[in-house]
C-alpha cells in the first residue's frame, strides 16, 4: 500500500474532498484486492469497496493519528468484508475457473501442473473452513504481505494473539491438507 502522506490525510479530515479523493484513488486497488480475497467475486468486492468509501468518508474526522491512516483503512476494509459475508450468509469458496478446456487438458497432461492445481484448490477449500479470525490473519499475512506487527495493528489486538491465531490456522491447514493426501 502507498505510504501515508499525513498532510494529505489532515486535509481530508478537515473536509478537503480533493485530498480525500486522492487518498482513495491511490489505495482503491489494494482495497479491492483485499475485498476480493474475502468475497471471491467482482460484484461483491465492488459492493464492499463502496461500503468502505462510505464508512471512511463519514468517519474520517474521527481519525486521531493521520500516520495510521493505512492501518485504519485496512481495518475498516476487513470489517466491511466480514459484515458483507455475514449479511449474505454464504460461505464463499475460492474458485479457479477455466474457460479454456484445452488449457485444462494441458495441465492434466503435465502431472506436476495438475498436482499444483489440485493442491491449490485443496488449500483454498481449507482456508475457507477457518474461523473468520484465523482466515483474516492468514489473508493479511500471506495474501496481503503484512508483517505480524502490522496485522496486530490492523486488527487492534496484541501480536501474541495474532501469532496464536496464525499458529492455530497453520496447524489446521497442515492437518486438513495432510488428510486430503492420505
Amino acid at each position: 500500500m502507498i505510504p501515508v502522506e499525513p498532510d494529505k490525510v489532515r486535509k481530508a479530515c478537515r473536509g478537503d474532498s480533493n485530498a480525500f479523493s486522492e487518498l482513495f484513488q491511490e489505495r482503491k486497488d489494494d482495497i479491492y484486492k483485499l475485498a476480493y480475497t474475502y468475497v471471491k467475486n467482482r460484484e461483491d468486492a465492488l459492493a464492499v469497496l463502496h461500503d468502505v468509501v462510505y464508512k471512511v468518508f463519514i468517519s474520517l474526522k474521527k481519525l486521531k493519528n493521520p500516520e495510521s491512516f493505512n492501518t485504519w483503512l485496512i481495518r475498516i476494509t476487513v470489517n466491511c468484508c466480514i459484515d458483507h459475508l455475514k449479511k449474505s450468509k454464504k460461505i464463499v469458496s475460492f474458485e479457479i475457473k477455466y474457460d479454456n478446456p484445452e488449457a485444462l487438458e494441458r495441465i492434466a497432461d503435465n502431472s506436476q501442473d495438475y498436482e499444483d492445481l489440485v493442491s491449490s484448490i485443496d488449500l483454498f477449500d481449507a482456508i475457507d473452513k477457518l474461523s473468520i479470525e484465523q482466515r483474516t490473519v492468514v489473508v493479511l499475512k500471506y495474501y496481503q504481505d503484512f508483517t505480524l506487527l502490522q496485522v496486530a495493528e490492523i486488527l487492534a489486538c496484541p501480536v501474541g494473539t495474532v501469532k496464536t491465531r496464525l499458529n492455530k490456522a497453520l496447524n489446521y491447514l497442515r492437518r486438513e491438507l495432510k488428510e486430503g493426501y492420505e
